[in-house]
């Protein structure tokens, strides 16, 4: 503290100490001969603790001027505004005057003391005009404890910089603090202290496979915890939660983009996280890179009306295929058997459209005549012309078909076809997907008649009831066993692949 502002403190105390009029020339005396100079010596004293332009400021008035106005002298704010009550208009007109602040600088908020959420809702409404500003301040030395505090609790909710002007000298019998012992503190974000807490909540989402839900949490976190170790790891939980909720979502082109951020920062800063999960099971989220650049190739075949070859090409149509098996195991575990069950239907189409489409066959569109034969599997077929080959098939079908329902059955060949056609075209060609007992296929194609019909039976399709957990896992353990069958043929090693699409789990025990 400097020598004159010593002397003129030691008068001011001389004239607190007389009578109510002599105190009234004591309040005077500090006004106009000691807080210019408080000011310019706490401005000294604090501004290296100011780290960045300030350009909007909240401030809780109460009686005091001088805290308010040395804050606001320091940090120089574009914007402030003033939350007072009807007991603080003098102290707002001292602290406007004293700092001859523009008219164009500050707006002032009559609120309610003793109600908080008159409070939150002026800050969240300047928050919103400020259009959601990180760079907001608030300080909330000056007002009631009340005030105090709800204005604390909203700043915490915006993730603002909270400050007050603290001493350590404060003179009771003087109200005020010792002059030249104020100082700016600032208060630590209390994620600080229940980041952990948050954190365990965005893994519990992440575990139960809510991606979305725990992105939206690891967003905030990853950007205020204070250990910014922690929050490069936060990074990467986030961005794989967002890869996971674009994938699950079936955005391919977004799950894309995403991974190769993610792959970027951990190429760049993985070797000082090496126990994190993703660097740790890096291999993995290098396949299943793989498989979204692989997947990422749809939306364009899509939009170029090349929908053949995504059936037809092996490197995309079967991760696409494993992609609905892990979505529906997805929705399994969210017990939304429902939307399970649709999944594993989708993914006994793909099989269907997937065999079909080698023999030059597509479910929309079946041009029997352009029908491909493998001479070598069936060379008696191959020898037939095209006439004599359909009514082959049509004869093949009719006699499945005698196997399967009751009534009059119809002899023509389906177009387009339906899951169960597709299968019984399959049978009557003899795909490997059957067994070559004639007998097996009619099996095989009686199950796959009553899973069909669970499926039509869910409220998602035609019904108009849930599909139950024990008919659910009947269906999925049918699909499953189909699917397996179909790894099989098609040289595709199910567990290796089941291995690759399966969420990586973010447990670090």
């Amino acid at each position: 503290m400097n020598k004159e502002l010593m002397e003129k403190t030691r008068e001011w105390m001389e004239l607190e100490r007389k009578t109510q009029k002599q105190r009234e020339k004591a309040e005077e005396y500090y006004d106009t001969n000691l807080m210019k100079l408080i000011e310019e010596d706490f401005i000294e004293r604090n501004k290296d603790y100011v780290f960045e332009k300030v350009r909007h400021l909240v401030v809780s008035v109460g009686t005091s001027y001088e805290p308010i106005v040395l804050n606001i002298s320091l940090l120089e704010p574009d914007q402030i505004l003033f939350l007072y009550t009807e007991k603080s208009k003098p102290t707002l007109d001292k602290i406007v005057d004293y700092t001859g602040l523009k008219a164009s600088a500050y707006e002032k908020r009559l609120i309610n003391e003793l109600d908080p959420i008159d409070i939150y809702q002026k800050i969240k409404d300047a928050y919103i005009a400020w259009e959601q500003q990180e760079d907001i301040y608030i300080d909330f030395t000056g007002g009631t404890k009340a005030m105090s505090a709800a204005a604390a609790l909203a700043g915490a909710m915006i993730g603002a910089t909270m400050i007050y002007v603290a001493s350590e000298d404060y003179l009771v019998d003087f109200r005020k603090p010792n002059p030249g012992s104020e100082c700016l503190t600032y208060i630590e974000n209390p994620l600080a202290v229940f980041g952990d807490i948050e954190i365990g909540k965005a893994f519990d989402l992440y575990a139960q496979q809510d991606f979305a839900g725990a992105a939206e949490r690891l967003e905030t976190l990853k950007e205020d915890i204070p250990d910014p170790v922690m929050r490069q790891e936060l990074g990467f939980d986030y961005l794989i939660s967002r890869v996971y909720e674009a994938w699950d979502a079936l955005d391919f082109s977004r799950a894309n983009e995403i991974v190769g951020e993610l792959n970027r920062q951990l190429k760049r800063d993985g070797r000082r996280f090496k126990e994190h999960p993703l660097v740790k099971n890096k291999k993995m989220l290098d396949l299943q890179t793989v498989a979204l650049e692989r997947l990422g190739k749809i939306p364009g075949l899509i939009a170029g009306k090349k929908q053949k070859e995504i059936i037809t090409s092996g490197e995309i149509i079967h991760p696409l295929m494993f992609t609905m098996h892990m979505n529906a195991m997805t929705r399994e575990g969210q017990q939304k058997y429902d939307m399970a069950t649709l999944l594993f239907y989708r993914l006994l189409e793909m099989i269907e459209q997937r065999r079909l489409s080698l023999y030059n066959l597509y479910v929309s569109d079946m041009r029997y005549e352009e029908m491909k034969i493998d001479k070598r599997k069936d060379p008696e077929l191959a020898g037939m012309g095209v006439s004599e080959r359909l009514e082959w098939l049509k004869s093949e079908m009719y006699n499945i078909k005698r196997e399967l329902f009751r009534g009059s059955i119809s002899t023509y060949l389906p177009n387009p076809v339906s899951l169960l056609d597709g299968f019984i075209i399959l049978a009557a060609l003899g795909d490997e997907i059957f067994d070559k007992d004639y007998h097996k296929r009619i099996v095989t194609l009686k199950q796959t008649r009553s899973k069909v019909f669970l499926r039509n039976n869910s409220i998602f399709a035609h019904g108009l009831g849930p599909v139950s957990k024990a008919d659910y896992s009947k269906f999925r353990d049918f699909v499953i066993e189909v699917f397996k069958k179909f790894c099989d043929i098609e040289k595709i090693d199910y567990e290796k692949m089941n291995g690759i699409f399966t969420w990586i789990s973010l447990n670090q025990g």
